[in-house]
């Protein structure tokens, strides 16, 4: 397949490990700084940094600024051209609201308008609804973070159809697109563009090596099954509309009409 036409702003990542020392990613400036090399040199030019927070990661608010403001002088000393802006990949942790109530710095950008939230990962049991409703009352626009590495959407992707009808969007994982994550993150994956339930694609990288910040495959991937100008709105409107705090098309999102159908979607 040709390479996808990259925008003129390029690709926009709304969901990357990438700063140090605060979760599960890069352990050093150095290994941020080279993800942020991986990236630009696949396309991308904005990058909202998304430290988990979680029952296991709660980094505070003062060493994720610090994080964030040295690999952007970092960045800046190698003359790399990326924006690098403020997150967060929040789970359902207890007194999340409250802190939801007292500042803006786990939502996209800071902006206080789009949140990606982490489900559970073997379930989507219908507190996880109760708990979405709870932040969309509180006007934010919901992203549900690789619904497709969840083991209940695997097993049947409409079940996360009522969410999407309701206007909560879903954020897919590229290398569930382009099958690193295994055959039953890729057949979800593509179950769910072929359902037009899928709004954004985004690395969730951790590292220079494995799990790095790369979109250009994907967005090529999805392109087989909605088209090059569809799969691109997925890994730049999209993502730029989010960071900009503005508001997103939502497709009409259809049923998939039966399970054995996902077996001819990838590939």
């Amino acid at each position: 397949m040709a390479r996808i036409a990259q925008p003129g702003c390029g690709f926009c990542d709304i969901h990357c490990h990438i700063l140090p020392n605060v979760d599960d990613g890069p352990d050093h400036l150095r290994v941020s700084v080279a993800m942020c090399r991986e990236a630009v040199a696949d396309g991308i030019r904005t990058i909202v940094a998304t430290p988990h927070f979680n029952d296991t990661y709660r980094p505070d608010a003062e060493a994720v600024s610090a994080a964030l403001e040295s690999l952007r002088a970092a960045v800046a000393d190698v003359a790399l051209p990326l924006e690098i802006l403020p997150g967060a990949d929040v789970a359902p942790v207890k007194g999340l609201l409250d802190l939801l109530a007292e500042s803006d710095r786990f939502t996209i950008a800071g902006r206080g308008k789009y949140i990606l939230f982490e489900p559970p990962r073997q379930a989507m049991p219908d507190w996880v609804s109760q708990v979405i409703f709870e932040l969309r009352i509180r006007g934010l626009g919901v992203i549900i973070t690789h619904p497709e590495r969840n083991a209940a959407v695997q097993g049947d992707p409409n079940i996360i159809l009522p969410l999407v009808q309701s206007g909560v969007m879903l954020q897919l994982t590229a290398d569930s697109v382009v099958g690193n994550f295994g055959d039953a993150a890729e057949r979800c994956a593509a179950s769910l563009l072929k359902m037009n339930a899928a709004h954004f694609i985004a690395s969730d990288a951790h590292s220079a090596v494995r799990r790095v910040p790369h979109l250009a495959d994907a967005a090529e991937r999805a392109a087989r099954y909605l088209g090059e100008q569809e799969a691109v709105r997925l890994v730049s409107q999209n993502p730029y509309a989010a960071v900009r705090g503005e508001a997103i098309a939502l497709p009409e999102p259809r049923p998939l009409r039966s399970w054995l159908s996902m077996f001819s979607l990838t590939r």
